[in-house]
């Protein structure tokens, strides 16, 4: 049967046997951990974890913690559990799993790591007041369980902290990882037009001046598209602005999904598109803009109880090196004049 902490840390049996080896633990040990138990703990049980809980209560960020709701009956029935259990079969896996049990479950409380390390030390001494006379006055047997008793408990520690690590280090990484999700939304949100989901006017300008900044180290020809609904006000005034939003997304989704992938499309303004056409060339630009026309505009945008046949004009240019993103637009924007004052529904070349 698995057990879930050692596979979660990694403890299998060589990293077991490695954390035995470094505490310089031995077939012996069990002996004196049965003497512990016997001799010591079990006998004087309840006096040791009353002793533990009177040192408890004198400390302030104890009674903090224990006042937010905590049983303190449970929590000493649980004491009790872990200190009959306390150096028994240590070089188990079973053992082991517990072990980082405490640790965890110490970490979601939200000890105090340094408190956490001082209380270990305490219990130690409240367990060693406790040794009968007989091992008082010898002093080589009770040396030895005494060794015996600082090793097993430096173990537990060491398993603890070891948990009690991990965990505030993985709730700080996903604490990290909301953080840069929020900042990924907001900047998001931050560049995107609410309503079409597309680059908003601010952003889709940054993306112009940065294929500004190719097109005047030379690395690439880039071509720029002003794109206008026709007609969009009387959508807007014959069938309400709930419809006409509607439109908006509809020919916005069209319009992102007809061009390549390293185009860009954004929101200009009102029912004004701007787009950004990267490798494209005096003899292909056109070609380009008048599929992604087509492809926005060829079939009516269904509405409920209503389909509405949309047209755009366009007008396109390409970039010139050293220009201003002022300089490109306004040259668009003349051509795109000229597309409505032809007729409209139709793209015209600056």
């Amino acid at each position: 049967m698995a057990l879930p902490y050692c596979e979660k840390f990694g403890f299998d049996d060589d990293r077991i046997h490695q954390r035995l080896r470094w505490l310089d633990f031995s077939v012996e040990d069990h002996v004196l951990a049965r003497r512990l138990q016997t001799e010591v703990i079990r006998p004087n049980i309840a006096a040791i974890v009353d002793d533990f809980y009177d040192w408890m209560e004198d400390i302030e960020e104890v009674q903090e913690m224990l006042s937010s709701g905590f049983d303190v009956d449970q929590l000493k029935i649980t004491q009790t559990q872990y200190l009959r259990s306390l150096g028994m079969e240590f070089d188990t896996p079973e053992y082991f799993e517990t072990r980082l049990r405490v640790g965890q479950a110490h970490a979601w409380i939200g000890l105090n790591l340094s408190l956490y390390n001082c209380a270990y030390y305490w219990l130690t001494q409240f367990i060693i007041a406790r040794f009968p006379g007989n091992l008082r006055t010898d002093d080589d047997e009770g040396r030895q369980i005494e060794a015996f008793l600082h090793k097993i408990v430096c173990l537990d520690i060491s398993l603890a902290i070891e948990t009690y690590h991990v965990a505030q280090v993985t709730s700080l990484e996903e604490t990290l990882a909301r953080t840069q999700q929020q900042k990924d939304r907001l900047r998001v949100a931050a560049s995107t037009d609410s309503l079409t989901g597309l680059a908003n006017h601010d952003a889709i300008i940054a993306e112009l001046e940065l294929a500004l900044g190719e097109v005047a180290q030379g690395d690439h020809t880039v071509a720029l598209v002003m794109a206008d609904l026709d007609h969009f006000k009387d959508v807007n005034d014959t069938y309400g602005h709930l419809a006409g939003d509607k439109v908006l997304m509809e020919v916005s989704r069209r319009l992102r999904a007809a061009l390549r992938g390293l185009d860009r499309v954004g929101r200009y303004g009102g029912e004004e598109f701007l787009l950004i056409l990267h490798n494209a060339t005096p003899a292909s630009m056109k070609n380009i803009a008048e599929r992604v026309r087509k492809r926005a505009t060829e079939n009516p945008v269904k509405l409920p109880e209503l389909s509405l046949k949309v047209t755009m004009s366009m007008g396109v240019t390409m970039i010139r090196a050293g220009e201003s993103a002022e300089d490109a637009i306004a040259r668009a924007d003349a051509a795109l004049y000229a597309a409505k004052k032809a007729g409209r529904d139709r793209i015209v070349v600056a």
